[in-house]
């Protein structure tokens, strides 16, 4: 963080307060590496643009497994995402973009540290790198995301160990169930988090029916989406 970062620890949760230290990528539009700036700066204000993952899981039942986020997250707390969602960074082996490897060595250390999920039931070769989303969505006054977004799918059955400090609670869908959450979230209380609206919307919804086609999914392209940001009472687009 730099000497004119805010101090967290006094107004946030302390473990999500020190992870804010952490230095994330920044990128160009076309997710080229221009520098690496601290979680908490490049999330202030209008934000820098860094890289980012979102995970897709689906077990052998074509459920996918998404998340609401505790309330001790610093931004977005209280809504529901995909399965993971984090950012690779500026450390040795997560900067790597062949094969997208150092994202998903980012996933396989975010959905250990969150899910409980071990390495041994990630294997690396298992994720697929299909779009890449930039972004922008601001939380409320204070917090904003502005991500380049590579969305991963894989396919697990695997065993959960949840990290309350991450998650307060799970649920595996199938689409139906998704659509149903998706469509009824501003009548009963539940917020959807805006890159996880995006991406069922535009991308997910369209793949669900062929996941065992994932190849044919699979595209070398950046989609520009511009601002994304919700009303945090009803989950509708400014």
């Amino acid at each position: 963080m730099s000497e004119n970062s805010p101090s967290l620890s006094d107004e946030y949760d302390g473990t999500q307060s020190k992870m804010m230290g952490e230095m994330v990528i920044l990128v160009d539009e076309n997710d080229k590496q221009i520098g690496s700036m601290s979680k908490v700066d490049s999330h202030l204000g209008e934000g820098f643009l860094h890289r980012a993952f979102s995970v897709l899981l689906f077990n052998s039942s074509q459920e996918m497994l998404i998340h609401k986020r505790a309330d001790t997250k610093i931004t977005f707390p209280s809504v529901w995402a995909n399965s993971c969602c984090s950012h690779p960074l500026d450390v040795e082996g997560e900067t790597e973009m062949e094969g997208d490897l150092g994202v998903k060595r980012a996933a396989i250390r975010k959905m250990k540290q969150e899910l409980g999920i071990s390495a041994d039931q990630l294997p690396i070769d298992d994720f697929h790198l299909i779009t890449r989303m930039h972004y922008r969505a601001r939380a409320d006054e204070k917090w904003i995301e502005h991500e380049l977004d590579h969305i991963l799918l894989i396919q697990a059955d695997v065993e959960l160990d949840i990290n309350p400090n991450e998650i307060s609670e799970i649920r595996w869908v199938n689409q139906s169930q998704i659509e149903d959450l998706i469509t009824n979230s501003p009548n009963n209380g539940e917020i959807i988090a805006p890159w996880f609206n995006e991406i069922y919307s535009r991308f997910a919804s369209q793949w669900w029916g062929h996941l065992d086609e994932v190849s044919s999914l699979q595209e070398d392209v950046v989609h520009h989406i511009g601002d994304v940001s919700t009303n945090p009472h009803n989950g509708s687009r400014k």
